[in-house]
């Protein structure tokens, strides 16, 4: 055996790949040859570092980040579906105001006192549009609608107890709101503008 197939089998020894008698040739061509067992030695240095090389770190606990990218996914479909919830109320609310608004005809009111009162009823739709549209402005809308709702719901059960109304046109006539109010509040709530809400008013009230 020469020095280039003594060589070759010393690769293929590295590999698991030298049959037996190749082996023992090898081993004879080895003890007479100082430049081939010099030529193995480094060849096995090279070998090992390459099969012990470190393993790349990883995290200890990946569940945290996969989940968090999993939550912020689904907040925004959520998000988007509630904008898109609240711009069709927006465009019913509107669509119901217009005749009290333009042509004065509500429940057989006034002319005059049914366009105040569309006009009040365009603004909320607005309102409810201006949120689907630009949800950070929900923070200054809900406080302001909650309050408008509110008045209508409390004015309605007046109605209801005194027998001025029914309950079923009451319900017909103000869905609109009482929907609207609902998804500007999980709005609010997804997009993280409730607690600063909470927030500002309690310093406020702090500061009185």
């Amino acid at each position: 055996m020469n020095c280039g197939d003594a060589r070759i089998e010393i690769s293929a020894r590295l590999d698991g790949e030298c049959p037996t008698t190749a082996a023992e040739a090898l081993d004879a061509h080895l003890r007479g040859c100082a430049a081939c067992r010099g030529y193995e030695a480094e060849a096995r240095a090279v070998h090992r570092s390459v099969r012990l090389r470190a393993a790349e770190p990883v995290p200890a606990d990946l569940t945290a980040g996969v989940l968090s990218a999993i939550a912020a996914d689904e907040g925004e479909g959520r998000v988007g579906s509630l904008r898109l919830g609240l711009a069709v109320i927006g465009v019913i609310q509107v669509l119901i105001a217009l005749p009290a608004l333009i042509l004065g005809d509500d429940a057989d009111l006034p002319a005059h006192t049914a366009r105040h009162l569309g006009s009040f009823a365009v603004a909320l739709g607005i309102g409810f549009l201006v949120a689907a549209w630009q949800p950070r402005r929900v923070g200054g809308i809900l406080p302001l609608t909650a309050v408008l709702v509110g008045c209508l719901l409390l004015s309605s059960a007046i109605d209801l107890i005194a027998g001025d109304a029914g309950l079923g046109s009451e319900l017909a006539a103000h869905a609109a709101e009482v929907v609207g109010l609902g998804l500007l509040w999980l709005l609010a709530r997804d997009t993280g503008q409730v607690g600063s809400l909470t927030a500002r008013l309690r310093a406020r009230g702090h500061a009185l």
